[in-house]
């Protein structure tokens, strides 16, 4: 029940995260991507609340973290079927998302399949959540979310349906799993002073980097800040707890040759589920970080191949195994780290530009249409991510003689 109510939990933080825009700031709706004040954003918020939250309630009686976890289910459950609107709803959702991580890793102790169940539904709900958004759009007729809030609220009948059964029983599970623990020992307050700037200094990297080709020195030179910032963080924490965060920032590089998990159809996404149950498995039982971040080698070298070779794209396949299998072997660690960790997959990833839209006169008309003039430099973001992944991996071998 305790490994069954850690992946409801993480299920219900991570399909929120999923519908958390990184450009949508949460103090001036006008704001753009490259905009100053989209820094304050949703992801950024889940990340300072999970930390502080870990930290405030590891001090608290496991009835009382038990009570802030369901209460944060309801808030996310609130917001997602369209009762909290707005910009209040906005910061509801964050604000209730980074406290169920922050209380969840609480409860999920040092039990390394709590928090694998944990890391592995976060990590996948809030990937695959838009496309599992697309899977769903499927049924005619009506739907009851609609009767409940109307059809005039930016709300997605199939999302908060699937959201609403989820949190149902996630809530169920979390006070039949935990309603006796005890907890374990305080967590240090030293967490905060890597956990609360970590996600703004994250932030302000990626202000820096939106808007710039990857190829471009300031992109370059952003991925290179926030690689030394993962480095900082990973060896302030204490002991070896940092190896959770450096793997997840491993696991972020590697993908950025290949644009993230497969995950265009149903099927793709049925492949993407079942490969991150399997790495995760794998992890658990046979545990070998060095082996995980060696596959993630292999994938960016292989992307290297195919940006140079015109070859077809193979590594968004094999990602989720390899990520899940690296996740878990880090594991297990302070429920402090996970909680700072498991956000660091969301911001600290750089935005790549897909193409830059350049808006010239129709001929026919008018209307202004927008032109492909660029394409991210393929090479380039598989290098980097290769050599992301070598300094990380020697990171770690650092740490283990923690």
């Amino acid at each position: 029940m305790k490994v069954l109510s850690m992946l409801l939990a993480g299920l219900t933080v991570g399909y929120a995260v999923s519908d958390i825009r990184p450009s949508y700031s949460l103090l001036s709706r006008t704001a753009e991507f490259g905009s100053f004040w989209a820094i304050v954003n949703g992801l950024t918020v889940v990340a300072l609340v999970a930390c502080a939250a870990a930290v405030a309630l590891a001090r608290a009686s496991a009835r009382a973290v038990t009570v802030v976890a369901i209460a944060a289910v309801l808030v996310v459950v609130f917001q997602t079927v369209g009762t909290v609107p707005g910009m209040v709803g906005d910061w509801a959702v964050a604000v209730g998302a980074g406290a169920l991580l922050g209380s969840a890793a609480v409860l999920s102790g040092q039990h390394r399949a709590a928090q694998a169940s944990l890391s592995v539904a976060v990590l996948g709900a809030g990937l695959l959540g838009g496309a599992l958004d697309a899977v769903l759009q499927a049924n005619d007729g009506p739907v009851f979310v609609w009767d409940v809030v109307g059809a005039e609220d930016d709300v997605r009948p199939q999302r908060a349906i699937a959201m609403v059964i989820i949190a149902s029983v996630a809530a169920i599970a979390l006070f039949l799993a935990h309603r006796n623990q005890v907890l374990q020992p305080h967590e240090p307050r030293k967490v905060l002073l890597v956990g609360l700037p970590l996600p703004i200094a994250a932030g302000v990297l990626s202000w820096i980097a939106a808007g710039h080709e990857p190829r471009s020195g300031e992109w370059l030179g952003a991925f290179a800040g926030m690689t030394v910032l993962a480095l900082i963080a990973a060896f302030a924490l204490p002991g070896r707890d940092g190896r959770v965060l450096l793997a997840l920032f491993a696991g972020s590089a590697a993908a950025l040759g290949s644009f993230g998990f497969a995950a265009g159809d149903s099927a793709q996404l049925a492949a993407s589920v079942g490969l991150l149950i399997v790495g995760a498995g794998i992890g658990y039982r046979w545990p070998q970080l060095y082996v995980g971040l060696g596959g993630l080698f292999v994938v960016a070298v292989a992307q290297v191949l195919e940006s140079q070779f015109d070859l077809p794209e193979s590594a968004q396949f094999v990602l989720p195994l390899v990520t899940a299998y690296v996740l878990v072997s880090a594991l297990s660690t302070a429920p402090g780290s996970l909680a700072l960790s498991l956000p660091a997959l969301f911001t600290m990833a750089l935005p790549v530009t897909v193409f830059a839209a350049s808006y010239v006169p129709s001929l026919s008309s008018d209307v202004a249409v927008a032109a492909r003039t660029t394409e991210p430099d393929h090479l380039v973001l598989s290098v980097a991510g290769l050599v992301v992944v070598v300094v990380v991996t020697g990171a770690c071998a650092l740490l283990r003689r923690r």
